[in-house]
């Protein structure tokens, strides 16, 4: 009697070295070829599949009129259930999948339809403690908690409806709720503040013990902040305030109202407003002795927004005065300043033209007595013509 034979290649890792191991099918006590469809065709019963040398079985799958279709079972070299699940006509999974460990505990179990997971999801280490928990429903992952090896939850996802027994207490749905989040080594990493399903709150601690960053919600609007350890302490470095909007808590990209930053001393450095259309209104920056550096304000909108900014010296003196169009481009009058005060120099520019290039047409220059050097007018080509010496 003619055994079907598929020869299949097993790399060994400890000697880089790959064996072959025939594997020999039957159904119903009776050897098939599972690559030949003409061996299929009408057959139906449960397929078995074992490794010559050693009996081990390798795999079983049931085949319904030449066709595999539900059990399926896969194998190790030494014979141990590794996967399971049923197969639909399509050739995809249908209903519970499982993965094992070596000895015998489930690893991870799913549902799916048509291959794609559905519901819950459960993964397992090799003695049965739960490792991570999910849900999956439009087409989506909706909620996960991962556990440590002591058990305590490590991160967090809440859906917005309540989906399986274990996001009831963690996300706030039987009340809201304080849940705490821990490293792998047990120390406390974040507390998040849930009220159904609904971040409100969270804070987060660095591997040191200290505040790295702040979620929450003021009148309705989304405030961020971060921070950096200095001597041992949480130092505020940025603060960012978001729109309100149906986005979760930690979700930095929804409309910016605002943005600060501090320097090592926590004093204000930087400080940003921005309009309905979220672009950049105003922003103001500061030198570390306290003295402003920078002050910029938009105006109009569009084609027509136009920018003017003063840059200082770090001793609160005007240092430069310009203006730009929506494009970054220099318009109408720039202005440069001496340490003194007085002016050094005043330019002009025309708006862009059709092919949206902007030119210098006028330039006037002064010492630092208000003593009037230079008075030109500036020619399209360049060239200089000046009205007074």
């Amino acid at each position: 009697m003619k055994y079907a034979i598929a020869t299949i290649f097993i790399a060994s890792s400890a000697c880089s070295m790959s064996a072959s191991a025939i594997i020999r099918c039957e159904i119903d006590g009776r050897p098939i070829n599972t690559s030949n469809g003409a061996e299929l065709a009408g057959k139906s019963g449960l397929v078995r599949c074992l490794e010559e040398d050693t009996g081990h079985l390798q795999r079983e799958q049931e085949l319904r009129d030449g066709r595999f279709i539900g059990l399926e079972r896969m194998f190790d070299r030494q014979g141990r259930l590794l996967r399971e699940r049923t197969v639909n006509e399509r050739g995809n999974s249908q209903g519970r999948v499982a993965e094992f460990w070596p000895n015998g505990q489930v690893r991870r179990e799913e549902t799916a339809d048509n291959g794609r997971t559905q519901g819950a999801v459960r993964r397992f280490d090799a003695t049965g403690r739960l490792e991570r928990v999910s849900f999956h429903g439009e087409g989506q992952e909706l909620f996960y908690v991962e556990y440590n090896s002591k058990g305590q939850p490590m991160r967090l996802l809440c859906p917005r409806a309540s989906v399986l027994p274990e996001d009831r207490k963690l996300c706030g749905f039987d009340g809201a709720a304080d849940t705490e989040l821990f490293a792998e080594s047990g120390a406390r990493s974040a507390q998040l503040r849930y009220d159904q399903g609904r971040l409100l709150s969270a804070t987060e601690w660095s591997s040191d013990g200290v505040v790295a960053a702040q979620q929450s919600v003021v009148d309705g609007r989304h405030v961020h902040q971060s921070f950096y350890t200095e001597g041992g302490k949480s130092v505020l470095r940025e603060e960012r305030v978001f729109a309100p909007d149906e986005r979760t808590l930690r979700d930095a990209r929804g409309q910016l109202l605002s943005a600060r930053r501090f320097g090592a001393s926590g004093q204000l450095i930087e400080q940003r407003s921005f309009g309905t259309d979220g672009r950049e209104a105003q922003v103001e920056r500061w030198y570390l002795n306290g003295s402003v550096r920078e002050r910029s304000i938009w105006s109009g909108n569009g084609k027509d927004a136009r920018l003017v900014r003063e840059m200082y010296r770090d001793d609160g003196k005007l240092a430069r005065r310009e203006q730009f169009d929506a494009d970054q481009r220099p318009v109408g009058t720039q202005q440069a300043f001496h340490d003194n005060g007085r002016l050094a120099v005043e330019e002009q520019y025309a708006d862009p033209d059709a092919r949206g290039r902007s030119r210098i047409t006028a330039r006037k220059q002064w010492d630092d007595a208000g003593k009037l050097l230079a008075d030109d007018i500036i020619l399209e080509d360049g060239s200089r013509k000046r009205a007074s010496p």
